[in-house]
């Protein structure tokens, strides 16, 4: 049995996706999941081999790492069938690492841990103090995940030793196979340039500069369109938004079916994340043919070289980012043509085969 220890289960369809996925692939492959997450929104239904931790941290109770890992371990001993165990996936560095690490230390249960945003731009920037911690994490793993090559790049040799690059491996996350089974080629606009953003509108994701863009669009004579999807989390862009209404329009939180068809009635897909793990949203826009303008050196990049699906943006430079678009509608229909041919990458399928190998040379190493 594998015991995945997934932080905010409940909040994050990826995990429930990974999980049926890597179940499709390898069905007698027997899983259980530990989390700790707020179960009043759950939409699915939580079955026996899935047990979360009612709870909500509070902010002093999330600053002090050690007794809450020491509580979420109680947890997992009173829980978990410990025997039944092969091995344990941890789906982030600390919060889930620490906990994998004290069960191989305890009974001998090896583990592999992923590398997220969390872990890249929380703790090992701003928790100095815990850094050892990570580094003992991944001493004792058997594999290291990285979600992105950027996020490898940027731990390797800073934070984690050079040599983890042997035994380490980026494995991105999937998306909804909803995307994929209804994938289409696209062909810009040729008398606007509409660009899409979908997700938070907070200022994490950086919205202000996507405005800019539109602007400097709109100053240069430019007939842009700029349609922002998603909840108004900081109520500050709700004004920006509607001062700009003649080639700004903003649409609330959606189901996937409705994101698909935004998508297609656009032709670029803007992202200029502070930070982003992964940006599940990216592949979702690629799917629909949509070149994609993402931040260097976070999680989306690293994926695809610059001209191939869109283009790596510094965060804040939106002159930068008006060339890129320039570059894109250059060459659009390549561009628009790889990103559908690409997307296959972000597969489930694919991606739990490739866990499910790691695992059953693990468990196989350890029975030899």
């Amino acid at each position: 049995m594998i015991l995945h220890i997934a932080p905010n289960y409940v909040d994050k369809p990826l995990y429930r996706q990974l999980f049926e996925a890597i179940h499709d692939t390898n069905c007698s492959r027997k899983q259980f999941v530990f989390a700790c997450d707020n179960c009043k929104h759950a939409t699915t239904e939580l079955n026996s081999n899935i047990h979360i931790v009612d709870r909500s941290f509070s902010i002093i109770e999330r600053f002090l790492f050690f007794p809450k890992q020491r509580y979420l371990l109680r947890e997992i001993e009173k829980c978990v069938p410990i025997n039944e165990i092969r091995l344990i996936h941890a789906h982030t560095l600390f919060s889930s690492g620490y906990l994998a690490y004290q069960l191989h230390e305890k009974f001998g249960i090896p583990y592999i841990v992923a590398v997220r945003n969390t872990d890249v731009n929380v703790f090992f920037k701003h928790m100095p103090h815990l850094r050892h911690i990570g580094r003992e994490i991944v001493a004792h793993a058997q594999k290291v995940i990285f979600i992105s090559p950027a996020y490898r790049d940027q731990v390797i040799g800073k934070y984690l030793p050079l040599d983890l690059i042997n035994y380490a491996e980026v494995i991105p996350n999937g998306i909804d196979p909803y995307f994929l089974e209804n994938m289409s080629q696209h062909s810009s606009s040729k008398d606007a340039i509409r660009l899409i953003y979908v997700g938070r509108i907070e200022k994490a994701k950086n919205i202000h500069t996507i405005v800019k863009v539109a602007d400097i669009l709109a100053e240069q004579g430019k007939n842009v369109k700029l349609t922002l999807i998603g909840k108004i989390i900081d109520k500050q862009y709700q004004r920006l938004i509607e001062s700009r209404n003649s080639y700004i329009g903003w649409h609330d939180q959606c189901p996937k079916q409705n994101v698909m068809n935004f998508l297609r009635k656009n032709d670029i897909f803007i992202m200029p994340s502070y930070a982003e793990t992964f940006g599940l949203v990216y592949a979702e826009a690629m799917s629909q043919g949509l070149p994609v303008i993402h931040t260097k050196g976070q999680g989306f990049d690293g994926f695809f070289p610059d001209g191939e699906i869109g283009y790596a943006v510094p965060a804040e430079n939106a002159k930068d980012i008006v060339s890129a678009i320039g570059c894109i509608l250059k060459n659009y229909n390549k561009m628009s043509n790889n990103c559908v041919k690409e997307v296959h990458h972000f597969d489930w399928k694919s991606i739990a085969q490739k866990y499910d190998n790691i695992y059953q040379s693990i468990i196989n190493t350890k029975n030899s």
